[in-house]
């Protein structure tokens, strides 16, 4: 199994309304965000402002979860919204107007309608079911609690993506330490699923 691994620092980073951006994977890999002409993205952002809009995308659909302090999302098309603690995951449209407030460093997933995507947060060693795009994402932590932690043959570092696309059997990762918490994205045809 191949597994392409993306630490934050040979990452894509830039600005938009609210701080900065830092995309991790694209795709395709020749489609850009600001041409909105991509199928999968998946980036960090800081949120710098007590309260900010989101980019309105249109025919996307959203995950996102706050790595670092608290979000409060909420939207002008829908009574929904969200207080977010570190790795509580937000589904939503991206084609709503969407007000945060809070300051805090965030993990969004954005993925064209038409697809499926999933995220949760794993907690022990499991095996990783089989899907057109797996991520794992590793939030920043002390390079302690990652001593013996692992993706396939992998060692897991902190602040970085990994990604591997569909294989015959389901991958394995392992966590040796308890209290470690690792976000496991996947995006495969269909519609978000919304768990």
């Amino acid at each position: 199994m191949e597994i392409t691994v993306i630490p934050r620092q040979r990452a894509f980073s830039s600005t938009w309304s609210g701080g900065t951006t830092t995309e991790f994977f694209i795709s395709p890999h020749q489609s850009s965000y600001q041409k909105r002409d991509f199928d999968i993205r998946i980036s960090s952002a800081t949120v710098d402002l007590n309260e900010s809009e989101f980019t309105v995308l249109s025919g996307y659909d959203r995950i996102i979860t706050p790595l670092t302090n608290q979000l409060y999302l909420s939207f002008q098309e829908t009574a929904d919204t969200y207080h977010l603690q570190p790795l509580d995951l937000a589904f939503f449209d991206g084609a709503h107007h969407t007000h945060c407030v809070g300051r805090a460093t965030d993990f969004n997933v954005m993925v064209r309608k038409g697809l499926k995507a999933t995220a949760d947060v794993l907690t022990t060693s499991t095996y990783l079911k089989p899907a057109a795009h797996s991520f794992i994402y590793v939030p920043s932590l002390q390079p302690s609690p990652l001593r013996g932690s692992y993706l396939e043959h992998k060692r897991l570092q902190g602040d970085t993506l990994y990604h591997f696309t569909r294989q015959s059997s389901p991958a394995y990762l392992h966590l040796e330490e308890s209290g470690l918490r690792i976000l496991y994205v996947t995006v495969d045809n269909g519609s978000v699923s919304l768990r």
